[in-house]
């Protein structure tokens, strides 16, 4: 059984690496990128559950938060688009609610390890875990700013879909990468992954930075639809 949860893990783990990276690369809104990002969701998703099964199934248990926060990020990503300019519903107060339950998982977490009542695996983790509280938090006030404002409009729609996946990329990419490394000579793992973790935060950021403050939106929408 854990070698078939394992096998599925890191089919979809790569599937969603080479998905994602072709929907950065499509044209927003074209059907190739549509395609493309139906399967990234569907990867990410079989990825992060079988990700925090895995966790589960280990010798000494693991935390099964960051597959679920994966699987939050991915699923209000893809809600986002499919809602209708200013539309909310239950799902949004869902998503609020378990971004705030997360928030506060990845916060303990941090606490312990600052107080020194756990040990960091490796040297990179208390930079993984701080930064993913703080983006945790930052996606429960998003969630709580779209409930208050009744839904998105316009280019703050699509730069909410764009940054929730894109953090999901990051994720798989950064875990991938992890993995991947280990085969490569340790003089060079921590530059593998540290070069592939930035070039996919700059595409978050270059793409957010088109969407909310040049006339992309203005452009390309029309001419996607």
């Amino acid at each position: 059984m854990h070698a078939t949860i394992l096998t599925i893990h890191i089919a979809m783990g790569t599937l969603g690496v080479l998905s994602g990276t072709a929907a950065l690369l499509f044209r927003k809104g074209s059907g190739p990128h549509r395609a493309v990002g139906t399967v990234f969701v569907l990867a990410m998703l079989f990825m992060a559950a079988t990700a925090s099964i895995l966790e589960t199934m280990k010798p000494v248990p693991g935390s099964v938060v960051g597959g679920l926060a994966t699987i939050y990020f991915i699923t209000t990503a893809w809600m986002t688009v499919r809602r209708k300019e200013g539309e909310t519903g239950a799902f949004e107060i869902g998503a609020l609610l378990a971004s705030l339950a997360l928030s506060a998982a990845f916060a303990m977490g941090a606490y312990a390890l600052a107080v020194g009542a756990t040990k960091p695996p490796n040297p990179f983790f208390p930079y993984v875990l701080f930064g993913f509280t703080d983006v945790m938090v930052l996606a429960a006030v998003s969630d709580l700013s779209v409930i208050l404002r009744h839904g998105l409009h316009g280019a703050q729609r699509i730069a909410r879909h764009l940054w929730r996946m894109c953090w999901g990329l990051f994720i798989s990419v950064g875990s991938f990468a992890a993995q991947g490394s280990k085969i490569l000579p340790p003089a060079v793992r921590s530059d593998v992954l540290l070069a592939s973790m930035i070039i996919v935060l700059s595409a978050m950021l270059f793409w957010s930075v088109r969407v909310l403050m040049t006339n992309w939106y203005s452009r390309a929408m029309p001419a996607a639809s």
